[in-house]
């Protein structure tokens, strides 16, 4: 009789093992699938924070065209007008258009972005507003530039190229 009990002692502890290593299968399987669900939610929210930098980048570069064409329109028809409130509005859209670029940099930095997709898309643009005469001459003065994150991402991406 202690022979039963013991070989049906024996049985359960088998059943009890199998079925916690069936749980343990079964639980890893769950944890993968989540991880791949939340890395696909993560890789759709990286997205849709990149579209609507390229959008917002887009309207603002939009708007300095704009300012260009209305400054040089109120210059051909008002030739001796004073053109400092035209100007001003040129260098605001200007401003606005390299807020969006310090914004997409901290973005970057903070590593909120896709970084390879990010430098692909961005490094020809950035070089271009640090570097273009105009900009670089207001606007990136190394030691004194309000646009930090623009700087240290354009530093980055050169000393790479190095």
């Amino acid at each position: 009789m202690d022979y039963i009990l013991e070989i049906i002692a024996l049985v359960v502890s088998v059943s009890a093992l199998i079925i916690t290593y069936l749980n343990r299968v079964d639980n890893n399987k769950q944890t993968k699938e989540s991880n791949d669900k939340a890395d696909r939610a993560i890789k759709l929210s990286e997205g849709n924070v990149e579209m609507g930098l390229r959008n917002s980048i887009s309207n603002a570069r939009t708007n300095v065209n704009s300012a260009i064409r209305d400054l040089e329109n109120f210059r051909l028809q008002n030739p001796d007008a004073d053109l400092n409130i035209m100007t001003k509005l040129f260098w605001s859209s200007v401003e606005d258009l390299l807020n969006q670029y310090e914004r997409a940099c901290m973005l970057y930095l903070d590593d909120k972005l896709d970084k390879v997709r990010f430098r692909i898309e961005y490094s020809s643009e950035i070089r271009n507003v640090v570097e273009k005469g105009e900009y670089k001459e207001k606007y990136f003065p190394a030691h004194t530039s309000k646009y930090k994150a623009i700087l240290k991402v354009y530093d980055e991406w050169e000393n790479l190229e190095k």
